[in-house]
């Protein structure tokens, strides 16, 4: 039997199918699958978009470390410079001591097992 079959939703055409195909999937399963096609699309779309900012914060979060071990150096290196001030000396040396340990204090609890109760998201690509 050959022919064509319209689906209507609000007295609208939406798509014209081959009659044969209708006998094999109708017409609310084939808008379902488009429906569905679509929110893949979209989903893909998102994470591809929170791959890049992830990335671009994994990006500044590697500049904010040299960043902050550049000022550690900086403030070494001005004490050294300072040295026959020894009270110049000394609070630029304990400030760079104090700085350094917060730095490492922060890298080390940038790393630790997340508490049991936290919710975390894993994408696996």
């Amino acid at each position: 039997m050959k022919g064509e079959c319209q689906t209507r939703e609000n007295n609208t055409v939406k798509m014209t199918v081959d009659f044969e195909e209708c006998v094999k999937d109708s017409p609310r399963f084939r808008a379902t699958i488009e429906e569905v096609e679509t929110d893949v699309v979209e989903i893909e779309a998102k994470l591809d978009k929170l791959v890049k900012l992830c990335s671009g914060m994994i990006d500044a979060g590697r500049s904010y470390n040299t960043a902050n071990k550049y000022f550690v150096n900086g403030i070494r290196d001005l004490s050294q410079q300072c040295r026959k001030d020894e009270m110049v000396s000394e609070c630029l040396q304990k400030f760079g001591e104090s700085l350094q340990e917060m730095i490492n204090y922060h890298m080390v609890s940038c790393w630790l097992p997340s508490p049991p109760d936290c919710c975390c998201l894993y994408i696996y690509l």
